[in-house]
């Protein structure tokens, strides 16, 4: 239990620092919209000086509280949806049952934080753009400018919505080249305000569109619950389209939603992604006093916290590499006293574990797929030798000799003198049921699959379980290359060759995983051919066993007692696998 908390701390003080980078882009994006907002070519010392002043103003600091509510509601939901374990969900149905509340209370934070950037933002718009109701022809009226601003700023956390939180889950994306975190964050940053400019335009206009045609109804519905008069000035499209300052501020502020939206989400994929150097033998802790280390095994062995254990097959990919000599030695190393592997004992039996308990789970998936099953590549028959052969007719004559029957074969025949015992009518009458039984399955599995939308919100699409273990094999792509890495050094460095050992087990593992996956060559998942997941995960394991082939070369004989395995591992060793 220690262990799962060492590893929630571990995440949950990098959640707090995506946090912090969260509230700071806050600060940073109004800074960049006051430097828009009070925009004077003429006077560009005047420009700067009013938007600092405004900038470091208690006026401003005060106002922004709201929104930083807002947006440390926000980044709890999306830590929780980045640190949660992923779940199969058989049907459509399952999913909008279990997804539908975390779906919902994502889009009232995203109008949350929309709504209040427009009423921060609002408050230094020009005077004509601030204020909900508004002063025209010697009456109250709705300020359609104002209203209209507003409207794009939830127009815009609702396209983020859409985009990016209502048919998927938050997921980590770990980089191929690992950067420094302030490098990854500059560039983050830098591409993302560039490319929120350029996105929200066509947005921004496509809305002055729709506001157009049912702006009028808005404005009426507003006007009537607070009892004031229409604004009719914003109610026609020439009014919208030659505004220009309304558009502008339009564009501004979309532009601002979606990247501080974008923004948030990648602070906590970066965080969470860091890499980190997980100890391989835990040190003593004296007197209960320190905080317990995570080992490699232990962040492997974490199913319950995803990040760490995908961070620790991340760490074993990366003892693999040349660079990693040191900390491969601590792998080999024998335990002092006592002269035991328990390094190397303990991270394989982890490691083949985890790979083993996929490769079932991938079996038990492809079972349900008709195209699997119905290949004939994969129906393998043990040719019968002439030994085979005379032993059989030797056991048949002994067996008639003695009079010993076969046992499967008595059921048989009770079932055969049973059904000659049955008169024709009952035999005719029984005939029927079983047809009819038949026809009614049929007529209504047939039904279930016709009638629109049953089956696409009931039924389980053919081969969604396999997609879904193919989508988070990351932690198997890795820690598969992790060990064939280290299993191939350690002909040379391993001098107790305690590796050795276990190798048998780590390449019968590999190469049942890679059967199962050779099944899925001519199979379509997901409406696709080749998945990229199917095709990165195969590639993996395929790369593995020609590295440990290529080091064992000499020794395969000595280490696979199994003439299929050997003639398999044959076709590595002369790079004739595809």
């Amino acid at each position: 239990m220690s262990i799962l908390v060492e590893c929630k701390k571990l995440c949950l003080r990098r959640c707090m620092a995506a946090l912090v980078y969260s509230i700071a882009m806050q600060y940073m994006l109004l800074g960049i919209f006051l430097f828009f907002i009070n925009f004077q070519v003429l006077h560009p010392l005047k420009w700067v000086g009013d938007t600092v002043g405004l900038f470091f103003s208690f006026y401003t600091w005060f106002s922004i509280l709201p929104l930083i509510g807002a947006v440390i509601l926000y980044c709890i939901l999306l830590g929780k949806s980045f640190l949660v374990v992923k779940r199969y969900y058989a049907t459509r149905f399952q999913w909008l049952v279990y997804s539908a509340p975390r779906k919902a209370l994502f889009l009232v934070l995203h109008l949350l934080v929309g709504y209040l950037t427009a009423w921060l933002y609002a408050n230094f718009w020009h005077v004509d753009y601030r204020n909900f109701v508004c002063d025209c022809y010697g009456t109250k009226c709705i300020n359609g400018r104002y209203l209209f601003l507003v409207c794009v700023g939830i127009f815009a956390a609702c396209l983020h919505f859409a985009k990016e939180n209502l048919r998927k889950d938050p997921e980590l994306e770990f980089p191929i080249v690992q950067e420094l975190l302030w490098v990854r964050i500059r560039s983050l940053v830098y591409r993302t305000l560039y490319h929120s400019m350029l996105r929200s335009f066509t947005p921004t206009i496509s809305f002055g569109l729709v506001y157009w045609l049912i702006g009028g109804i808005i404005t009426s519905y507003f006007a009537d619950a607070f009892g004031v008069d229409v604004d009719e000035s914003m109610q026609s499209f020439f009014a919208i389209a030659v505004n220009l300052r309304l558009l502008f501020y339009g564009w501004i502020l979309a532009a601002q939603i979606l990247s501080n939206m974008h923004l948030m989400q990648h602070f906590f994929a970066i965080q969470l992604s860091e890499e980190v150097t997980f100890v391989i033998e835990r040190k003593p802790v004296l007197c209960g006093v320190g905080i317990e280390e995570i080992t490699l095994v232990d962040a492997i062995n974490s199913p319950l916290v995803p990040v760490v254990q995908n961070l620790g097959a991340r760490d074993l990919y990366r003892i693999s590499s040349n660079k990693a000599e040191s900390r491969r030695k601590e792998i080999y190393a024998l335990s002092v006293p006592g002269a035991h592997p328990y390094n190397w004992n303990q991270l394989s039996a982890q490691c083949l574990s985890l790979i083993n308990a996929f490769t079932e789970e991938l079996a038990a998936s492809l079972k349900k797929i008709s195209a699997v099953k119905t290949t004939p590549l994969f129906a393998t028959v043990k040719p019968t030798t002439a030994t085979d052969a005379a032993e059989k007719i030797l056991l048949r004559q002994y067996n008639e000799t003695f009079g010993i029957r076969r046992m499967m074969a008595e059921p048989c025949q009770e079932n055969i003198e049973t059904t000659m015992k049955m008169s024709p009518a009952c035999k005719r009458i029984h005939d029927k049921v079983e047809k009819m039984k038949k026809q009614l399955e049929q007529t209504l599995r047939a039904a279930f699959r016709t009638i629109p939308g049953l089956f696409y919100m009931f039924g389980e699409t053919e081969g969604a379980r396999t997609t879904f273990l193919l989508s988070n094999s990351d932690t198997i792509l890795w820690t598969v290359q992790g060990l064939a890495g280290i299993c191939a050094a350690s002909l040379t460095e391993d001098k107790y060759g305690v590796v050795q050992v276990t190798l048998p087990q780590v390449i019968k593992s590999l190469l049942g995983l890679k059967t199962e996956l050779d099944k899925l060559n001519n199979v379509n998942l997901n409406g696709k051919k080749l998945d990229r997941n199917f095709v990165v995960l195969k590639n993996g394991v395929k790369r593995s066993l020609y590295n440990i082939c290529t080091v064992f070369r000499d020794y395969l004989r000595e280490l696979v007692d199994s003439a299929e395995d050997l003639r398999k591992l044959q076709c590595y060793v002369h790079y004739m696998e595809t």
